[in-house]
């Protein structure tokens, strides 16, 4: 992390974007989150997923994850 002003920024964004990909959608974020480099934040944009995308989305608590 680093100081912006009064605001603590991750060194890096990771992003990835999401439609209908329940089945690989675990691998994925967790092959992300197992990474050695733990300084960064991880916006996840679910583009209108039918399946259970969202709701796998919803069982993360990293606090590095944002779902938009």
């Amino acid at each position: 992390m680093y100081i912006k002003g009064d605001i603590e920024m991750a060194a890096i964004s990771v992003l990835m974007a999401v439609y209908n990909c329940e089945k690989y959608l675990r691998e994925a974020i967790g092959s992300i989150l197992d990474q050695t480099w733990s300084d960064f934040e991880f916006i996840i944009v679910n583009d209108g997923s039918t399946d259970s995308s969202l709701q796998i989305l919803k069982e993360y608590s990293d606090p590095r994850i944002k779902v938009i």
